[in-house]
């Protein structure tokens, strides 16, 4: 199910021009380079993604790790991330990124990209000293090398690059959309059975195999 959500009565592109009205090349590369790698309509695998192919998009990009669920932290961040925050990136909870007040709703948001295995777009702004600061960004779901979705490409598009950070964003609207596939959940670890193997005999253990006897005979000491 598509998910939209804006402010009540809002037009988004008279909040202090805070949507991007004009078309970012570099969240079209995004979306171009992820939609490539989808082979056979799957999420693509994050060790598919090669930095030579994402020139135009390498310094807006960030590498999200989830991990746990409701966790979701910068594996790798681009130069863009670093100047917003005024500090590296890595590390740090993604959440980080949003005013205090919205960092419920921005971790619930790139949760459901994992739990969902769906896209998120967020038309964001930024307003610190009376100097507004539109951004987007996009959240794209990866799986990881067992083919789990706790990998994501985010690319983080600001107005203007600047590196005065930290800059903390509010959510002006978000889309989230499903990839039509569906999400994978690490299997549950079964409780022990009590069946007839595991009580065996200790001389007996279930699941191991007895050594051979070799060329010398087994001794039994007796007393």
């Amino acid at each position: 199910m598509i998910d939209t959500e804006a402010p009540d009565g809002a037009d988004i592109h008279s909040l202090t021009r805070a949507r991007m009205t004009r078309v970012s090349p570099v969240l079209d590369e995004a979306w171009r380079y992820w939609s490539m790698l989808r082979t056979g309509g799957d999420l693509p695998r994050r060790d598919a993604l090669d930095p030579s192919a994402m020139s135009l998009i390498l310094g807006h990009s960030m590498i999200l790790d989830r991990v746990r669920p409701g966790t979701v932290r910068v594996r790798l961040g681009g130069r863009v991330a670093n100047g917003l925050m005024g500090m590296e990136v890595r590390g740090l909870p993604i959440r980080a990124f949003f005013d205090l007040l919205q960092r419920a709703r921005a971790a619930d948001l790139v949760e459901r990209v994992f739990e969902d295995a769906a896209t998120l777009e967020l038309d964001l702004i930024s307003d610190q000293d009376g100097h507004p600061l539109p951004a987007r960004m996009i959240v794209l779901p990866l799986r990881d090398r067992s083919g789990e979705i706790t990998k994501a490409l985010a690319v983080l598009v600001p107005e203007r690059v600047i590196d005065e950070g930290p800059r903390r964003f509010t959510i002006v609207r978000h889309h989230l959309a499903p990839t039509g596939v569906r999400p994978t959940r690490p299997a549950t670890r079964p409780m022990p059975q009590f069946d007839a193997a595991m009580r065996a005999p200790a001389e007996q253990p279930a699941g191991f195999e007895e050594p051979s006897p070799g060329p010398v005979p087994w001794l039994r000491v007796v007393k």
